[in-house]
């Protein structure tokens, strides 16, 4: 008998205003009542997965946020130069070319000790700083897609690497007119205060509106505990972004998944990935990518390694057909096999669909998928079908 993998995954979500308290409740802040949601969540994953997944069918290559860094390109990157940020708290950020380089087709950051200390203002912070470090971001800004970076994370916990994406719009700064936000963590690092061993805890989070007083002030934050460190080896780390769902990835296998639920579920276990918490909608980001110093600098001052980047690529989805899209095979090589479409089925009475083995295999609609007689699955494939929320997905 062949062995095969199958995962049916049917999502299907409505969007409705309401009242957060119902499902996940709140806390008192000053008087005020702010709606939560999803609390930090903690996660114990194992050891870090070494054998990579390829990433499935229907993620096509997105070349306006791609990066494979055989040289610098202006076009799409700028250095952050005589900036700090709180995330960073013994080291500036410097545009410097012993900050931000290239070498043998990666982006290096580095940690570099300063002879004279520089002053550095942020709206939260000014003080001297002893180090300098390097901080990229993108020129324009990403919504949704599958987003992933391979690196390698320098062997010392005194360096924060992070990966992450950034948008916001109105005042950033007090009294915060206007203001919103939105981040994902595709990687970020723990501070030294936080009880956690740094090269083996990572945050993968979502930020959502926080400083908007109309807004649930939506904060998805989750650690991964692996049993052993991820620190000085190439690793691909990901986040699928979709409009109501989303996924992170380390070497393609799932660590954790956050997807949008209505009041109408009636109360969510603190383990499920499903949320109240409102993160629909959210703002273009621009990507990010920093190595900041961290208190633990003077107990681990080694900074022979920096922070390296192999590349960042990006996939989109392809929208398909607003009808039934029903082939008469199953083939990898169908232009439309693997675009969202409203519905799709695969078999039936004068069709077949026979599946073919060591494939990563996703099909994808956005009302329903019927796999019908004649449907087969080869060993060692990984078949997945998926109804997705597309709101607002196919416009970039």
């Amino acid at each position: 008998m062949k062995n095969f993998i199958v995962f049916i995954i049917i999502i299907a979500f409505t969007s409705t205003t309401f009242s957060q308290d119902f499902c996940e409740g709140s806390i008192i802040v000053n008087g005020d009542t702010i709606n939560v949601g999803w609390r930090g969540k903690d996660k114990n994953y194992g050891n870090v997965p070494t054998n990579i997944i390829p990433l499935s069918t229907g993620w096509i290559p997105y070349a306006p946020f791609t990066d494979e860094f055989d040289t610098f390109d202006s076009s799409k990157w700028t250095k952050n130069n005589n900036t700090c940020h709180p995330m960073s708290t013994h080291a500036y950020f410097s545009n410097s070319s012993q900050n931000v380089y290239i070498s043998n087709g990666r982006l290096i950051l580095k940690a570099r000790p300063l002879k004279v200390p520089f002053w550095c203002v942020h709206w939260d912070t000014a003080k001297n700083y002893n180090y300098s470090s390097g901080y990229i971001r993108s020129n324009n800004s990403i919504r949704y897609g599958y987003i992933e970076i391979k690196c390698k994370l320098p062997n010392n916990i005194a360096l924060a690497p992070c990966f992450w994406l950034f948008g916001q719009t109105g005042l950033h700064y007090p009294p915060f007119t206007n203001y919103r936000y939105d981040e994902i963590d595709v990687f970020e690092f723990h501070s030294p205060n936080s009880g956690y061993d740094l090269s083996k805890t990572l945050m993968q989070n979502f930020y959502h509106n926080l400083h908007d007083p109309l807004n649930t002030r939506s904060a998805l934050r989750q650690n991964i505990h692996f049993t052993n460190s991820f620190l000085n080896q190439d690793i691909i780390f990901a986040v699928e972004w979709l409009p109501e769902e989303l996924h992170f990835y380390v070497n393609g296998h799932l660590t954790k998944s956050v997807k949008f639920a209505d009041e109408n579920s009636g109360y969510i276990h603190t383990e499920s990935d499903f949320t109240c918490t409102n993160f629909l909608d959210a703002i273009g980001q621009k990507m990010q990518i920093s190595l900041s110093v961290n208190s633990l600098i003077s107990q681990h001052p080694d900074l022979s390694n920096g922070f390296e980047i192999d590349y960042i690529r990006s996939y989109k989805l392809v929208e398909g057909f607003n009808y039934e899209y029903w082939p008469s095979n199953f083939s990898m090589s169908d232009p439309n096999m693997f675009k969202v479409h409203k519905n799709i089925r695969l078999g039936g009475v004068g069709k077949t669909a026979n599946i073919p083995s060591g494939e990563n295999i996703t099909i994808w609609a956005t009302d329903g998928i019927i796999l019908d007689k004649g449907f087969t699955v080869s060993g060692n494939t990984i078949f997945t079908a998926r109804n997705i929320a597309t709101t607002e997905l196919f416009n970039y």
